[in-house]
């Protein structure tokens, strides 16, 4: 685990706060930090941007009160950056198993979010987060030019992004059609995605 900035290690006690606490207000927050409403407020702005808290809860009675609450892509960073958060994970998923909002978070990424189910999922998020941990630190070596990706597999990553683009999806059709090395590439590669999907399926069983 990298490191962490002054300003990390501010970003990183925040967290730590909604996730003993949460979801906060930034009132609540300060009262749980002792850290001041500005560098709350900034930071709060700071970790939404960066899609690593959302608003759990808005409420326009009265005072304005904004609740914020973490998004698994936040859980997930900081359980790359510090040990002690990461020893505390399943203890967290179990408290925030039951707040209707974190229940949605789980569910968009395809767990099953019956109360039973998630009582009993708490080794499988650990696992959540080991995993996925190490695609955000792959993905980063990337960033940084640290892990070498093939040419092929960039175009592959590319092509893909371009498929939603009909003038893209228009050439590469015509292409496909009059390039026979590159339609024997294509169909290489997805039969052995395919090969390799059925080999998953079968160790599964």
């Amino acid at each position: 685990m990298a490191d962490m900035s002054t300003a990390q290690k501010t970003s990183m006690d925040i967290f730590r706060g909604i996730m003993d606490h949460g979801p906060l207000t930034l009132y609540l927050a300060n009262s749980k930090t002792k850290m001041p409403i500005g560098t709350i407020h900034r930071h709060f702005k700071q970790l939404e941007k960066a899609g690593k808290i959302r608003v759990y809860e808005s409420r326009k009675k009265g005072r304005k009160k904004i609740e914020y609450g973490p998004t698994l892509y936040g859980i997930i960073s900081f359980y790359r950056q510090d040990k002690e958060f990461a020893k505390k994970i399943q203890n967290y998923f179990l408290i925030w198993i039951e707040n209707k909002e974190f229940q949605n978070e789980l569910e968009r990424e395809g767990f099953d979010i019956t109360f039973d189910n998630l009582k009993k999922s708490k080794q499988v998020f650990q696992k959540y987060m080991d995993y996925f941990s190490a695609i955000e630190e792959q993905i980063d070596m990337i960033k940084r030019g640290e892990d070498i990706v093939s040419r092929d597999t960039l175009i592959m990553i590319s092509s893909g992004l371009l498929s939603t683009n009909p003038q893209y999806q228009k050439l590469w059709s015509e292409l496909y059609s009059s390039l026979p090395g590159m339609r024997k590439s294509l169909d290489d590669y997805m039969e052995n995605m395919i090969k390799s999907y059925k080999e998953f399926k079968k160790h599964l069983k």
